[in-house]
């Protein structure tokens, strides 16, 4: 028997608080060699495109199997052993908290001790869960928000003001946002660089969100150029999917043997000494379903919510 866990379950049953504890463990079991997982796969057909990654947890032996299509978004949770299906969550919110989340823990361990300004560019959809997911693991005092649209700006910041308590300002420039952010996280669609790298701190942590496949870039080469350490949550993910690293690595700007995977940093701490300029480039993995999803599960058996449930599929 299968159990069908909502979207709007799942958003009473997994908060940012939970995600962010989950995933820094999730890390720590991948550094353990707890977890496999397969990077995303994509599979076109005459007009959407099916996108698939897996992921198997040695503690709870569940394989997770994320698919999305447009606005179908699911993972289904099969059991190790058995094979058969224990539950298929709705991800709509959980894979945008589960995002956001991986980045809080890559800024809990990664942004420098003076980490009081958050800078996002592009605040949308995605941005809310990463300003939330930075500022349960940092001191944040400032936001600092751009965006072409300033309207979007001010309504980014008049919805989100309400959730983190802090001072928030609009940028008129890239530029701007760059020269006073501890933490930028760039988070959107584009397939240009909108991060050029040219006012940054001497000391910062760098988020990138959006550019999860080859065909999109959120920052310049030039920015990481100047970059002392990458990271990302997965280095295979990050060879097929992560197109500005793609790209430096292509043209000599960085190389793959120099990029760390996030469990390493979790597990065993930043290099030392500690690099001033950190770049981490988010992918969003499987193993990240698995920790929310499962956690869901559980949280909706202890809740004893009523769920619908499939004998047969």
């Amino acid at each position: 028997m299968a159990l069908i866990i909502s979207k709007p379950q799942t958003e009473k049953l997994v908060d940012m608080a939970a995600a962010v504890t989950l995933l820094d463990k999730m890390f720590r079991d991948r550094a353990a060699g707890k977890m496999r997982s397969v990077p995303r796969r994509r599979l076109k057909g005459s007009e959407k495109q099916l996108n698939m990654m897996a992921a198997w947890h040695q503690d709870s032996d569940l394989i997770c199997l994320r698919s999305y299509a447009a606005d179908a978004n699911t993972i289904t949770l099969y059991h190790g052993r058995k094979g058969g299906i224990q539950a298929i969550v709705n991800m709509g919110f959980l894979s945008s908290l589960r995002t956001g989340a991986a980045t809080g823990v890559a800024a809990q361990y990664l942004a420098p001790a003076n980490r009081k300004v958050l800078g996002i560019i592009g605040p949308g959809w995605q941005a809310t869960f990463q300003v939330e997911a930075v500022a349960k693991t940092c001191p944040i005092e400032q936001v600092v928000v751009w965006r072409r649209t300033p309207k979007r700006r001010k309504d980014f910041i008049k919805q989100m003001s309400k959730v983190v308590k802090a001072d928030w300002k609009e940028a008129d420039t890239v530029d701007e946002v760059e020269a006073v952010s501890d933490i930028l996280v760039v988070s959107t669609d584009s397939t240009t660089p909108v991060a050029t790298g040219q006012s940054l701190k001497d000391e910062v942590l760098i988020a990138s969100i959006g550019a999860n496949a080859t065909v999109k870039h959120e920052v310049s080469g030039n920015l990481i150029r100047r970059m002392d350490l990458i990271v990302v949550d997965d280095l295979a993910a990050a060879k097929a999917d992560s197109g500005d690293l793609v790209e430096a690595c292509q043209t000599r700007i960085a190389r793959w043997e120099d990029i760390l995977p996030l469990e390493k940093i979790v597990a065993e701490g930043v290099p030392q000494p500690r690099p001033k300029r950190i770049f981490f480039q988010s992918n969003g993995i499987a193993d990240e379903d698995l920790a929310v999803g499962k956690y869901a599960l559980d949280q909706s058996k202890r809740k004893k919510l009523k769920l619908r449930s499939v004998t047969e599929i």
